[in-house]
């Protein structure tokens, strides 16, 4: 009896110990979501992992720990994870629940840099008919990694579909203002740009991005417009001094956005090669503006067909034809872009120096085609014509 009486104290006790100082699953993964947030991902890792020990088929609690092995850099963790929480139910909550793990599987992929595959759980998502709030950031992340992939035009359609169901959503006319931009159909970057500036905060980046789509149409009146109301932003950062010298670039303010481009270059602002790059083959430096040049492929996160073709023509001037037609090779496999018929050209060029004169002729018939109002390439078709015909005799 008295052990009975024992046991049954022991047991109070226990419950009284729990009561006031144990934790539940619960506690844990509340704690481990408010590291989430904060972006302690250390700590969030710790409290998460305790929560989903302690309730192992918590299908919330596992997804919550994949996404903090996603942010870990943990990548098969966080799919293994996702994929365990994967249902054959059809109920609600369990679509809800998979269309979540499908995101997340996305985005671990996107991590992974499998790209298709990342597209795949993305689509997956999307087919689940509830949620429909979360639509919008899934599109976000399938166009992020069409454009990693460099499927422009898949991102330009996520990017339309987005605008489609939301008008005044002004991140993803910017996006797509940026798409446009790069694949030459600058009228419709203009439209873009324009939206973006009326529904979302004036930035430097729309200003500049739509006085460079506004040159691009002859538009200079309203490019100098745009540029002048972007030097009367506040400066609050590197960032913000990196962007005046980009206005001070299309302003051909060379003696000021020079020393702009350096400063920012050396508090690590990369994209300042770029445009340093620019203004080194401005001034016939073409070795400098291929080191800028591929310091910048090498930083960013997706390839620039412009640049490649900047590459080619610095290796043009250095009579490096093998090499320019590399870069050329590199720019054509975007497909639609702004400096197409530029690389198509300078692949002429290439391919009638390094004296494959044949393969020049029929680029060059299928150029002059193409572009009929180019003179200089019709004028170029004859003369390199009789030059094939000569050696063929």
């Amino acid at each position: 009896m008295k052990l009975i009486k024992y046991i049954a104290v022991l047991v109070m006790l226990a419950a009284m110990l729990t009561a006031c100082g144990g934790k539940k699953a619960s506690d844990y993964n509340k704690e481990g979501m408010k590291y989430y947030d904060s972006g302690d991902y250390d700590q969030a890792e710790e409290y998460l992992k305790k929560a989903t020990d302690l309730e192992k088929n918590n299908k919330t609690y596992k997804q919550n720990y994949a996404m903090i092995m996603i942010q870990q850099s943990k990548l098969d963790s966080a799919i293994s994870l996702f994929e365990s929480t994967i249902s054959t139910k059809d109920s609600k909550s369990a679509k809800k629940s998979n269309k979540y793990a499908y995101r997340g599987l996305g985005m671990a992929h996107m991590r992974k840099k499998d790209y298709a595959k990342a597209i795949e759980y993305f689509d997956l998502a999307l087919g689940i008919d509830i949620v429909p709030e979360w639509n919008t950031d899934i599109k976000y992340y399938k166009a992020n990694a069409a454009l990693m992939s460099g499927n422009t035009g898949l991102a330009l359609e996520m990017y339309s579909d987005i605008i489609d169901t939301d008008p005044k959503n002004g991140d993803a006319y910017e996006a797509r203002a940026k798409i446009n931009y790069e694949m030459g159909y600058y009228a419709s970057a203009v439209n873009d740009y324009n939206n973006a500036l009326l529904y979302k905060e004036k930035a430097f980046e729309i200003y500049i991005g739509l006085a460079a789509s506004c040159f691009k149409t002859d538009h200079n009146k309203e490019a100098e417009e745009a540029l002048f109301a972007a030097s009367l932003l506040d400066i609050k950062s590197d960032r913000d001094k990196f962007y005046l010298g980009v206005v001070h670039y299309y302003q051909k303010k060379y003696a000021s956005a020079k020393p702009e481009m350096q400063y920012a270059l050396a508090n690590g602002i990369e994209d300042a090669c770029f445009y340093l790059a620019e203004m080194e083959l401005m001034d016939g430096n073409y070795d400098k503006a291929k080191e800028y040049f591929e310091r910048y492929l090498s930083s960013a996160s997706v390839d620039s067909p412009a640049v490649c073709n900047d590459l080619a023509c610095c290796c043009i001037y250095d009579k490096d034809y093998e090499k320019a037609k590399e870069w050329i090779d590199k720019g054509l496999t975007y497909g639609q872009s702004g400096v197409l018929r530029d690389l198509k050209k300078n692949e002429i060029v290439c391919l009638e120096q390094m004296g494959r004169l044949n393969e020049a002729r029929e680029k060059l018939e299928s150029f002059v085609t193409e572009y009929p109002d180019d003179e200089a390439a019709k004028t170029e078709y004859e003369y390199l014509g009789t030059r094939v015909f000569q050696q063929a005799k």
